[in-house]
């Protein structure tokens, strides 16, 4: 059965990797930009370094949300009624 206190774990584990991606995208590669088609990609790898990054930053954003409404859901389940 699915608790209160997985979920939150599940939420502070997700924000703590999406802190850390997000503090290593901004740290290295704060000036990288998505090309387009008529230019040329930097050749040093830093455009798939920073938009893996920022899709580990989404994909953590999005089970943090997830993982908080759940949390959320379950809390107010456990809830006395008050009737």
């Amino acid at each position: 059965m699915i608790t209160v206190r997985a979920t939150v774990k599940l939420f502070v584990m997700s924000l703590a990797v999406f802190a850390v991606a997000f503090a290593l995208r901004w740290s290295f590669f704060w000036d990288i930009k998505p090309v387009s088609w008529d230019s040329d990609p930097p050749q040093n790898g830093s455009l798939e370094a920073a938009f893996l990054l920022l899709s580990i930053e989404n994909i953590a954003g999005v089970v943090a949300a997830i993982a908080l409404i759940f949390a959320t859901i379950l809390w107010i389940r456990q809830q006395p009624s008050a009737r």
